[in-house]
């Protein structure tokens, strides 16, 4: 009888131990999806930067292309006033 009355309090106390450990445990998980959770926060913000940075670059590229075109339309305008005063000048000589 006595035999059996430590086996059960050994089984008690390894119960015990295993339901504590089943709470450290549980703690432990919580906190791993609170960093989860966070992390993954973060992703879906370094997500949205890039994103905007990708929208951004576009949009800088297309103004960049219509300050080039105004460039070229500028010098184009140059050359045609150059080319009419030359003609204008040569023909009053």
């Amino acid at each position: 009888m006595n035999d059996l009355a430590a086996r059960f309090a050994e089984v008690e106390k390894r119960v015990r131990a295993l339901a504590a450990e089943n709470g450290h445990l549980r703690d432990r998980v919580r906190k791993l999806e609170e960093e989860l959770d966070r992390a993954s926060e973060g992703a879906r913000e370094a997500e949205t930067l890039r994103a905007r940075k990708e929208q951004v670059r576009d949009r800088l590229k297309r103004l960049l292309r219509v300050l080039e075109a105004m460039e070229t339309r500028e010098k184009e305008k140059e050359k045609d006033l150059q080319g009419s005063e030359q003609g204008q000048s040569g023909a009053k000589e």
